[in-house]
């Protein structure tokens, strides 16, 4: 499959008409239009606070003293 640019007017009928590039033999050709609707902003446009509470069920109902003494006895050993 080739992506060939090509140019569109839109008429007052709401048509679109698409003037193919000179070297296309005439008759009839298949066009594929492809619509990206952009309705959330990338992940990296967000901020680091938005991240803020993301994940806290995973500690519910963990002492955070006892775990940091788990971790700092493991690095004893």
């Amino acid at each position: 499959m080739e992506t060939i640019r090509l140019m569109t007017t839109i008429g007052p009928d709401g048509r679109v008409r698409i003037d193919a590039p000179s070297g296309l033999p005439p008759g009839p050709a298949e066009a594929v239009v492809v619509v990206h609707p952009v309705t959330e902003p990338a992940p990296s446009a967000l901020h680091w606070r938005d991240l803020r509470g993301l994940g806290k069920e995973i500690w519910r109902g963990v002492n955070a003293q006892a775990y940091v003494n788990e971790l700092r006895d493991e690095w004893e050993r």
